[in-house]
C-alpha cells in the first residue's frame, strides 16, 4: 500500500463519510443495515483513476464507549503507520455536517487526539451536506472560528505573551488550522432538485497538498522512530536502576563497584543496540569506553555519599540503605547520559577525534541526578525511602 497516498476519512456519526467515499471512488463501498451505519472498522478503498486510497472509519459520537473504541482504532492505525506496521496515513479528511451549523471543541479535540503522534499532518475539513451554495461562506467561517477557538484554548495569556499548556511553541495564525475547507454535496436527497458538487474541488485541494504531505510523512516517521528509541532507552535505564538499588542494598562477597560496573556496561551496550549501533565497531568501542571512564563508579559514589552524609539525620541511616540510593542514582545517570550520547552517534553528530563532550554529558547527567536525590532527602528531614527515590528518578 505504498503506491498511493492514504487518506483517513473521519468524523462524527451521520456526517456522510461513506457517502463521500462512494462519490469519490465511484462505486458503492458501504451498505446501510436496519437504518444504521454499516462500517464497523477501518477499511481501505481505492480507485484506478485516482492516486488516492481512502480509509473509512466508524463515526464517533453514538455513545461514550463506542466513540472511545473508534477513536482508539484510528489513533492506533496512525501510530502503526508511523511504525511501518500498517499503511502510513498521509492526510485526514475531517467530515463535518454543514447542515448542523455547529462544530464542537470536543470534536476538534478528537481530531487532535487521533493525530497526536503526527501533529502537522494536513487536515482538510469536508463540509458534507452542503445543500445551499449561498451558505458556504457562513459555514466555512464557522469551521475557522471553531478551530481558532480550540487552538486558543490550549494557551494561557501571561503578560503580553501566550504560554502553552502542553506545547512549547506559540501558535501562529494558521497553527492547528485545516489546510482547506471544502463544501461538498456528494449525493443530493431525492426530494431536492440540486446537483452534486464539491468533489472535484476536494480532489484538487488534496492533490495540491499531497507533495508536502508525502515529504512531511517521512519526517514524521523519522521523529516517531526517534521518540520510540528514547522511550525504550529510558525503560531499560529504569529497569537497570531498580536492579542497581537492589545490588547496593544486599551485602555481596564481590565489591559493589565490580557488580555495578558490569551492569553499567550491559546497560550501555543495550542502549547502543536500541539505536542500531554495533558495539564491536571501533568508533563505538571508543564511545563506550569513554562513557564508562567518565562515570567511574568510585568517584561518583564518593561525591554522592559525601553530599548525602552532610544532611542532618542521614548519619544514622543504615549503610545498605545509602548504598541502594547511591547505586541506583549512579546507574540512572549513566543510562540517561548513554541515551543522549547514543542518539548523537546515531544521528552522526559526533567527531570521532574529539570525545571530550562525552565527559560533559555524563557529568551533567550525574550532577543533576545526585542533586535531585539530595534535595529529596533534605526535604524529607534526612529520611530515606529508597523506593520513592528510585520511582521519582525513573518517572518520565
Amino acid at each position: 500500500m505504498t503506491d498511493k497516498a492514504n487518506i483517513l476519512v473521519m468524523g462524527p456519526s451521520g456526517a456522510g463519510k461513506s457517502t463521500l467515499i462512494n462519490a469519490v471512488i465511484g462505486k458503492e463501498v458501504d451498505r446501510i443495515n436496519d437504518g444504521r451505519r454499516g462500517t464497523e472498522k477501518l477499511t481501505a478503498y481505492e480507485s484506478d483513476e485516482l492516486n488516492l486510497r481512502l480509509i473509512d472509519s466508524r463515526g464517533f459520537g453514538d455513545g461514550f464507549w463506542d466513540s472511545q473504541k473508534t477513536i482508539r482504532d484510528m489513533s492506533r492505525w496512525m501510530r502503526a503507520g508511523l511504525k511501518g506496521d500498517r499503511p502510513l496515513i498521509h492526510m485526514l479528511w475531517f467530515c463535518v455536517d454543514a447542515s448542523s451549523k455547529h462544530l464542537s471543541a470536543r470534536t476538534i479535540r478528537t481530531v487532535e487526539f487521533v493525530k497526536r503522534e503526527w501533529k502537522d499532518i494536513p487536515v482538510i475539513v469536508v463540509l458534507t451536506k452542503s445543500y445551499f451554495p449561498d451558505e458556504d461562506q457562513e459555514n466555512i467561517k464557522m469551521v475557522e472560528e471553531a478551530f481558532r477557538k480550540a487552538t486558543r484554548n490550549n494557551w494561557l495569556p501571561v503578560g503580553n505573551k501566550m504560554l502553552s499548556i502542553g506545547n512549547k511553541e506559540q501558535p501562529s495564525e494558521n497553527k492547528g488550522m485545516p489546510v482547506a475547507i471544502i463544501p461538498v454535496l456528494a449525493k443530493p436527497p431525492k426530494s431536492m432538485s440540486v446537483a452534486p458538487r464539491g468533489i472535484e474541488e476536494l480532489i484538487k485541494a488534496t492533490e495540491d497538498h499531497l507533495d508536502a504531505a508525502l515529504k512531511d510523512s517521512d519526517e514524521a516517521v523519522y521523529r516517531y522512530d526517534l521518540k520510540r528509541k528514547r522511550m525504550n532507552a529510558h525503560a531499560l535505564t529504569a529497569l537497570a536502576t531498580s536492579s542497581a538499588a537492589v545490588v547496593g542494598a544486599v551485602p555481596l562477597n564481590l565489591p559493589d563497584s565490580v557488580v555495578l560496573s558490569t551492569m553499567e556496561t550491559a546497560l550501555i551496550s543495550s542502549i547502543a543496540k536500541i539505536y542500531n549501533l554495533d558495539k564491536k565497531d571501533d568508533r563505538m568501542q571508543k564511545v563506550m569506553a569513554r562513557i564508562i571512564e567518565a562515570g567511574a563508579v568510585s568517584m561518583t559514589a564518593k561525591m554522592a555519599l559525601n553530599q548525602l552524609k552532610m544532611i542532618p539525620g542521614v548519619a544514622n541511616i543504615a549503610a545498605d540503605v545509602l548504598n541502594a540510593v547511591v547505586a541506583g542514582a549512579i546507574v540512572f545517570g549513566i543510562g540517561e547520559a548513554s541515551g543522549v550520547i547514543m542518539e548523537k552517534v546515531y544521528l552522526g553528530e559526533i567527531d570521532e577525534e574529539n570525545l571530550d563532550w562525552i565527559n560533559k554529558v555524563v557529568n551533567g547527567k550525574m550532577g543533576s541526578v545526585v542533586s535531585k536525590v539530595v534535595r529529596m532527602v533534605a526535604s524529607n528531614d534526612g529520611k530515606i525511602n529508597v523506593k520513592k527515590i528510585i520511582e521519582s528518578l525513573v518517572k518520565k
